[in-house]
């Protein structure tokens, strides 16, 4: 039995996005009754994403720790196939492409009673090319590296850019990671874009500073060293 915490930044009052997070705690309780499930809701305020996750993963009590977003269902072979490999490797990104469920195949999900899928009714549109697959999602990870990069940067307000940034820092830091060929399913909700946040200008900076620190570590470890989380 691998032991790992699963970790689930959420911060909405949707009542479709409140929905989805029921779903996707009761299908990852379901396939992994015995690990811990963190909901990251205790973010800065306004909430951050990145604040929240850290705190998070503080608490966890294991070395190995899946970030798991509140709208995304992976399969449990592929999170067990990557937790394994998180032996040879710092980060593993379980999954090549986005399938987004439509919104009837989401609703029938959300009106259920009881949890019970079976994972082969799960289908919809890929949502990227292969040139545009993103790294957020569903990260698995090793406390030991998450620490080591400080985490998510924290000046990352809402949601924007912190992804692309962690990962760079982990693969500067920490070694490359490892991305598995397969599917990972996003639960349908009414959708708000990145760039309505108010603070995606600044987000895109910081991200466009951890872009050109890819990769060299010393103006990677500056990033981080004048960081104040975590």
């Amino acid at each position: 039995m691998i032991h790992f915490s699963i970790i689930i930044p959420f911060h909405s009052k949707d009542p479709y996005r409140k929905k989805a997070l029921s779903i996707v705690m009761n299908y990852y309780k379901t396939f992994f009754p015995n690990n811990e499930i963190i909901v990251a809701s205790d973010g800065n305020s306004p909430y951050s994403k990145s604040a929240a996750i850290n705190k998070a993963v503080k608490k966890a009590k294991t070395e190995l720790i899946a970030i798991i977003d509140a709208d995304i269902l992976c399969p449990k072979e592929t999170i067990l196939s990557g937790l394994k490999l998180l032996e040879l490797y710092p980060l593993i990104l379980p999954y090549n492409k986005v399938i987004d469920l439509s919104q009837n195949l989401s609703q029938v999900l959300y009106n259920k009673s009881h949890f019970s899928l079976n994972p082969s009714i799960l289908h919809g549109k890929n949502r990227h090319s292969k040139k545009a697959i993103p790294v957020g999602g569903i990260n698995l990870i090793k406390k030991t590296c998450f620490l080591k990069i400080k985490g998510f940067d924290e000046r990352f307000i809402g949601w924007g850019g912190e992804d692309d940034a962690f990962v760079a820092a982990s693969d500067t830091i920490c070694g490359t990671h490892k991305r598995l060929t397969g599917a990972i399913y996003h639960l349908w909700h009414p959708s708000k874009k990145a760039e309505g946040n108010p603070h995606y200008s600044k987000n895109h900076r910081f991200t466009v500073e951890y872009f050109k620190a890819y990769n060299k570590k010393e103006e990677m470890m500056k990033i981080l060293s004048n960081r104040k989380d975590v």
